[in-house]
């Protein structure tokens, strides 16, 4: 209710101000509100391209740190791949079945010894090197010294085979498989390690497997820090499902960091930029702080303050300029209005082309004539008593007419002229029907009426050649249309239809219902024509279409039908009155 009552009153005080500072505040807030919305998005965009260079070269960065890594793991793969084409290392795998136990034989451990040696003599980072052939001996190389006596005390009693890094290696296929720790139950735990499923070159068949444990201090090694940007920058190697391996960096922020790489939609204070490793497939990230990104962009944004500060400033003079420009012809127009209120009739300000400005001139007509028009009105108002008078002179010649022609009428009468006596009457008739008392509707039974008169009086004159047929439904003949609907079109029937034939002519006058329509048809057996255009241009019938759509509108009319020597057919389509 309070914000509705504010509202309110900021409506209330708007409508107050004057059109000049309605134009004025309202060019100034839209200038202020697009300055806003430009310095935002300039500044977005300056972060955001800020934070495109970042990505762009520490992607660099980050592709030369994965390459390192590819080749000092190439080095230690390539060692131990090496072994499968050593027939004695293949032959000492493949004799395993010929004894039982976890160990293999005293021979066999001094001949794997020296193949393990020769891999971690030319490699610093070997930890460890775990051999076991596929009947569960094994043989363990440690290279720092650490769990040799658990590791064997562990697996004599122990199936290597069914830990389940042994089934990662089968699914590789003979392909290293990497582990971000120690995959073994027992021994040394530092640093990652891979396995591999030893398989025979000569005939494909598996030998056993291979389990190489490897320093963290290879990962460190493997960064190309180049020329750091950032002073909050850290690396990171994550494993596939995004468990961290090995970070380098500001070790106090390594459960922030992790915690915003694993929700990256609550991150609002870090930006990563990773690259995927070839041979282990983890992932090398770099990570900044976004607040140190922002440093950089403070130039931008002081610059953009002092931009929208200057256009502020322009936009305000702008908005003066063009809110006076604009309201000044309001301001004319005003002056203008009050002049007539004060009396003025004769109105010389002249107006600009602007649409108040048209306004002004049009007002300014509408002053001018003013004048002409009560001089007019005065004129029409003479006129108006003028036609009454008529009127009144009119009413008393019908009555006039009557008489004179039932003076007629009993003279014929008198001397026995009976033809002469049926002709008055039936123009008698004809005239009181035509006149129908000067209402502009008449029942259509009445005017049916009066085209039978009529048609009586033109068979007198052409000795009965004209037959009229009449079928009018009867639920509307008691129905109003407009006078003289027939008239013309049953005329024109009998001059340029059936007058041209030879011998008598029939003229059919139907009408119903339909809806809330009423149709009547108007049908000769005539000569016909070919040109509809005589039929529509006559005075006649152009005054009935015209009166049908002045008194029923537009989708009300008159349509025609004809061709030569098969008559004409008119259709009539008014409304229900």
């Amino acid at each position: 209710m309070e914000k509705k009552k504010q509202a309110s009153g900021i409506q209330k005080a708007w409508r107050q101000l004057s059109i000049q500072n309605q134009i004025f505040l309202s060019m100034f807030l839209i200038t202020l509100l697009g300055v806003g919305v430009l310095m935002n998005i300039v500044y977005k965009a300056s972060v955001d391209a800020i934070e495109q260079n970042y990505r762009a070269s520490y992607q660099s960065t980050l592709k030369n740190s994965s390459r390192v890594l590819d080749m000092n793991l190439k080095n230690i793969v390539d060692v131990g791949r090496s072994f499968l084409n050593d027939k004695s290392f293949q032959q000492i795998l493949e004799n395993g079945n010929k004894y039982g136990g976890s160990k293999f034989s005293s021979g066999d451990r001094t001949k794997l010894r020296k193949v393990a040696n020769e891999m971690a003599s030319q490699q610093v980072w070997v930890n460890y090197i775990v051999f076991t052939d596929l009947y569960g001996h094994v043989y363990q190389l440690n290279n720092i010294n650490q769990g040799t006596y658990d590791f064997y005390m562990y697996y004599a009693d122990k199936d290597i085979l069914k830990e389940d890094w042994v089934k990662a290696a089968n699914e590789a296929k003979g392909r290293e498989v990497f582990f971000k720790d120690s995959i073994l139950a027992v021994g040394s735990k530092a640093g990652f390690c891979y396995a591999k499923y030893m398989i025979n070159p000569s005939d494909g068949e598996g030998m056993g497997y291979m389990v190489v444990g490897l320093s963290q201090k290879l990962l460190g090694k493997s960064f190309v820090m180049g020329n750091e940007s950032f002073n909050s920058s850290n690396f990171m190697v994550l494993d596939e499902d995004g468990e961290l391996i090995y970070f380098v960096g500001n070790e106090e922020r390594e459960t922030a960091i992790m915690e915003a790489f694993s929700n990256p939609e609550k991150n609002s204070l870090y930006l990563f930029s990773s690259v995927t490793n070839y041979t282990t497939g983890w992932s090398i990230v770099n990570v900044v702080e976004k607040n140190e990104l922002s440093e950089e962009s403070k130039g931008i944004r002081l610059l953009s303050f002092l931009v929208a500060g200057c256009v502020l400033v322009v936009g305000f003079i702008m908005a003066r300029i063009i809110s006076r420009t604009i309201s000044q012809p309001l301001k004319q127009l005003e002056n203008t209005i009050a002049q007539v209120g004060e009396g003025e009739r004769h109105i010389t300000e002249e107006f600009d082309y602007s649409e108040v400005g048209r306004i002004g001139q049009k007002f300014k007509e509408m002053v001018n004539t003013n004048l002409e028009l009560s001089e007019h009105l005065m004129a029409v108002k003479l006129n108006e008593r003028e036609a009454e008078l008529m009127l009144l002179q009119s009413q008393i010649n019908p009555h006039f007419l009557y008489n004179t022609l039932d003076s007629l009428y009993f003279v014929a009468i008198m001397h026995g002229d009976d033809q002469m006596a049926e002709m008055v009457e039936a123009l008698s008739d004809n005239f009181k029907l035509a006149l129908n008392n000067g209402n502009k509707y008449i029942k259509v039974a009445d005017s049916v009426k009066w085209m039978q008169g009529y048609m009586k009086l033109q068979n007198m004159r052409y000795n009965n050649r004209f037959e009229l047929f009449v079928d009018i439904s009867r639920e509307i003949l008691q129905r109003e249309t407009i006078t003289f609907i027939f008239q013309p079109f049953i005329e024109n029937a009998m001059y340029h239809g059936l007058e041209p034939k030879i011998g008598k002519g029939k003229i059919s006058l139907r009408g119903w219902q339909e809806q809330n329509n009423m149709i009547f048809t108007i049908e000769d057996d005539g000569v016909g024509i070919d040109d509809m255009s005589r039929l529509e241009n006559g005075y006649g019938v152009r005054n009935v279409i015209e009166r049908i759509k002045l008194n029923y509108g537009e989708k009300y009319g008159v349509t025609f039908e004809s061709s030569p020597g098969k008559g004409t057919k008119v259709t009539i389509v008014v409304p229900v009155k």
